[in-house]
This record gives structure tokens, C-alpha cells and sequence, in this order.
């Protein structure tokens, strides 16, 4: 009874998760077989891929073979190559595109095709929907025991974790209380100051899913900014600030379209706005002096760490060093007061890809 809950529940995750006709996926080719009949991919049944899956593996240069998925752990695959075009570009790491494709008939003999019985620690031998797929090539038990040793800690049929997303577009907001500390300086007068600020962004950030290209691991992205602070009693200084920016992430740990896994990144963005400051005299009669505006400039290097959900929700985690300063003019001075402010920030946020 329980051999036949986890095949069911095999099956229905394949179902959800299975890739579709024509999509495509980078590989790492592993292990291969002396007569390169039979190959070991980095990718399996978290990434989409199913036991009968047929593919095109392609590089830059065009295809080199076709193969089809014999045997699938969560992050590992067998392939069965039933056609090489290029013999010499097949070879162990080495990194190849492969394309999902529709099956094509391999053999008109039933004795020759591999049976789910022969596959024993695995999945049944099915195509998408649980129909029996055409019969798959066949294998030695030679070539195909050359690659199983190297799949015996991934034997499990259960699914865990995700495959890759197709969405490459994200909204996102994040929050930070944060203390920032630098110096002041206006005409001769200088010295230390200490600004505890609350900082709110939005932002757009774009994702690029084309499989082997430089592009693959970093985003772009777009911000607004939305700084203020508040200091004193008697005397009491607000400063707020209007930020706009543009940036760029690089992501180290797991894909950055990855859903249900961690994913690391670095970050490094900069950008202009504006501020103002206004200044209160708390007394028996109140006054205020007119406020200073001016303008401002920011840059931030951090590091940081994201999750999303199928549903496209996500939540993400920075620590970044943040560089700001600030230019106020008075209309009744050449003087005009300088602020620099820098500090390591802590921010949280939520986000949304579509």
C-alpha cells in the first residue's frame, strides 16, 4: 500500500510539474556510457522532466543528438540517445540546451522496448497523462548500470522542491529601520552627524530566461525610493527623501527563476532625487523656519537572498552598505549645507512576478 501511495503521488506531481512540448532546459552531462548510448543529466524529475520525455540536445552550432528519458531521480536523469548527429560535441561536463519534443516511433518490435518492470526503484514507464508512451530504445544492462551508481542517493520518486518559472516580470516593495551616520559641513562649519531613517522602495525588475547566455543569472531593475527621518524636542528636524534609481542583481545560488528554493544574489544600484529639511522651535509661540530643499544622491553594494511560490509570491532579505548625500540650499546664502550619510541597512520585502 505504501509503494502504490508514493507511485500515485509520483505521477500526479509529474503531472503538475512536467514540462511542456518545446520548452527548454540547460543540462550538465555527468556520466556517459563507453558507446555514448546513454547519458547522466544534472536535471530530473524537480525540473520537470518525466520518464518517456523525448528532447533535442542542441548547441549554438545546432543538434547534436536526440534522446529520451529512461530513468529520473528528483535532480537527475538517464537518457537513452537513439540518434547522434554529432558524436564529438557529447561528451561528460559538458553544458547542452535541450528542447522537449513530441516522440517519435523507435521500433515496431514490443520485445525490444524497455518494460516498467525493468526499472525497478523508479517510476512506471509513462508519458505525460499516464498513457503508455512508445516503446523506449533499448539499453544493455551494461550501459545503463555504468551511470545507476551515480544516482543512488537520488533514487526517491518523491518530489521536493520546484522547477524553473517562465515569469520574468516582478514587482516588488521592501521596507528598513536603519540607522546612518556621516558628517554635515556649511561653509566653515563642520561636523558629525546621526540620522535614524525609515525607508520604503518599490520597484520593477526584469528576469532573463534565455538558457546559456550571460543574461541568465542577473535581473535589472527600476526604484523609487521614499526616505525620512525625524530628530530633537525642542528643536526638532525633519529630512525627507525622494529617490529614484536603477540597479542590477547577480545570482549565485540557484536559478533566478527558481520557485520553492533559496536563491542568493549580490546587488548594486545607484540613483539621484530630492530632499528637504524643515526645522521646528517648540516655545510658547511656535515657529518654524522655512524649509531647505535640495538634492540628492545615493549608491548601495549588498547581498541578500530570495524565495517565491508557484503563484508567483515572493519574499526577499538584502544587507547592503548604503552611500548617500545631500545638497540644501539657502536662498539668503551662498552657504549651502552638505550632508553625507552612510551605514549598513538591514531590508525586507514582499514581491509579486507575472
Amino acid at each position: 500500500m505504501k509503494r502504490i501511495l508514493t507511485i500515485l503521488l509520483c505521477l500526479l506531481s509529474l503531472e503538475s510539474f512536467s514540462l511542456e512540448i518545446d520548452e527548454k532546459l540547460t543540462i550538465r552531462i555527468l556520466g556517459l556510457s563507453g558507446s555514448k548510448k546513454t547519458l547522466l543529466a544534472n536535471r530530473g524529475l524537480e525540473d520537470g522532466l518525466v520518464v518517456g520525455d523525448h528532447a533535442k540536445f542542441f548547441l549554438t552550432t545546432g543538434v547534436i543528438a536526440r534522446a529520451v528519458v529512461i530513468k529520473a531521480s528528483p535532480g537527475r536523469s538517464i537518457w537513452s540517445i537513439y540518434r547522434i548527429i554529432d558524436a564529438d560535441k557529447i561528451s561528460t561536463d559538458r553544458v547542452v540546451n535541450i528542447k522537449i519534443s513530441s516522440a517519435v516511433k523507435l521500433t515496431e518490435d514490443p520485445s525490444r522496448a524497455i518494460r516498467a518492470d525493468d526499472m525497478s526503484g523508479t517510476i512506471p514507464v509513462m508519458s505525460r497523462g499516464g498513457k503508455m508512451s512508445e516503446p523506449l530504445p533499448e539499453v544493455t544492462v551494461e550501459e545503463r548500470s555504468e551511470l545507476d551508481g551515480m544516482m543512488n542517493d537520488e533514487q526517491s520518486p518523491v518530489i521536493v522542491g520546484s522547477s524553473s518559472s517562465n515569469k520574468t516580470l516582478e514587482v516588488f516593495s521592501v521596507l528598513s529601520l536603519n540607522s546612518l551616520s556621516g558628517s554635515y559641513e556649511q561653509g566653515e562649519s563642520s561636523g558629525d552627524s546621526s540620522v535614524g531613517n525609515i525607508d520604503f522602495s518599490v520597484g520593477f525588475e526584469k528576469y532573463f530566461s534565455t538558457k546559456g547566455s550571460f543574461l541568465e543569472n542577473i535581473s535589472i531593475f527600476g526604484l523609487i525610493s521614499k526616505r525620512n527621518s525625524q530628530s530633537g524636542v525642542e528643536i526638532t528636524t525633519t529630512s525627507d527623501w525622494t529617490e529614484y534609481g536603477v540597479g542590477a542583481n547577480w545570482h549565485f545560488y540557484n536559478p533566478p527563476l527558481s520557485n520553492n528554493r533559496p536563491i542568493g544574489f549580490v546587488t548594486v544600484a545607484g540613483g539621484v532625487g530630492t530632499a528637504t529639511m524643515e526645522t521646528e522651535v517648540a516655545s510658547t509661540t511656535t515657529t518654524s523656519s522655512d524649509p531647505l530643499s535640495g538634492s540628492s544622491n545615493f549608491l548601495l553594494v549588498g547581498a541578500g537572498g530570495k524565495y517565491y511560490l508557484r503563484n508567483g509570491f515572493g519574499a526577499r532579505v538584502t544587507l547592503d552598505y548604503f552611500s548617500s548625500g545631500s545638497t540644501f540650499e539657502f536662498d539668503d546664502s551662498d552657504e549651502n549645507l552638505t550632508l553625507s550619510l552612510t551605514g549598513i541597512r538591514f531590508r525586507v520585502g514582499l514581491s509579486y512576478r507575472f
